[in-house]
């Protein structure tokens, strides 16, 4: 038998070279049985810190992979718009 992992929040990752903040996971089954998770996460990209947000995901690769769309999005609009608008848009 094994046991489960557990790991206690906050958890910093860094993807994309961006440092990212994972608050919390929380777990919810749906009505046919699949489940997904509600991750609240901050982006700290450039000295700018997000607010925190959610991102539903189904599984870890899932988390990672949309973590890495949201960081995509801060770098165009920074490389498009300048910082400011990106401490703007995200905080």
């Amino acid at each position: 038998m094994s046991t489960p992992d557990l790991y206690l929040t906050p958890i910093f990752l860094e993807i994309d070279g961006v440092r990212v903040e994972l608050l919390e996971v929380s777990r919810h089954e749906i009505f046919n049985g699949t489940v997904w998770y509600i991750a609240s996460v901050k982006i700290y990209y450039k000295d700018i810190v997000s607010r925190s947000f959610p991102l539903y995901v189904k599984n870890t690769m899932d988390l990672i992979n949309k973590l890495r769309v949201e960081i995509t999005k801060i770098k165009f609009i920074d490389y498009t718009y300048g910082l400011n608008e990106v401490r703007r848009l995200i905080t």
